[in-house]
């Protein structure tokens, strides 16, 4: 068995608050009616389904993703989905200094 390893972004799981919503920035990023043509459906009905009024089917993700060669929705479910606790835990610790060293610098430019 093949160990798999995952680099996430930082933040990618906060950035949106759900999948249709980070499908939706990933298909606006490249232009509606290219994605549509690249997966086959009309550009009304791929507008309909990002705003939430029409079912968003899974394999219509996958197409994009294999289309453009773009990951981020998998990466968007894996980092919701698949962190654990331990995982989260060790991010905030390693994000502490930072924000201290900020909180200084804050404090010294209010005094």
């Amino acid at each position: 068995m093949q160990q798999l390893s995952l680099t996430l972004e930082p933040g990618l799981a906060q950035r949106f608050r759900d999948m249709r919503e980070c499908f939706a920035a990933c298909v606006y990023q490249r232009g509606l009616g290219r994605v549509a043509a690249a997966c086959d459906v009309a550009p009304s009905n791929l507008s309909t389904m990002l705003s939430g009024e029409r079912n968003l089917d899974s394999s219509l993700i996958e197409k994009y993703m294999s289309e453009f060669k773009d990951n981020t929705p998998a990466m968007y479910w894996a980092a919701r989905h698949l962190q654990d606790a331990g995982a989260l835990k060790n991010q905030a610790l390693a994000a502490i200094p930072g924000l201290v060293a900020q909180l200084e610098r804050l404090v010294k430019e209010a005094a």
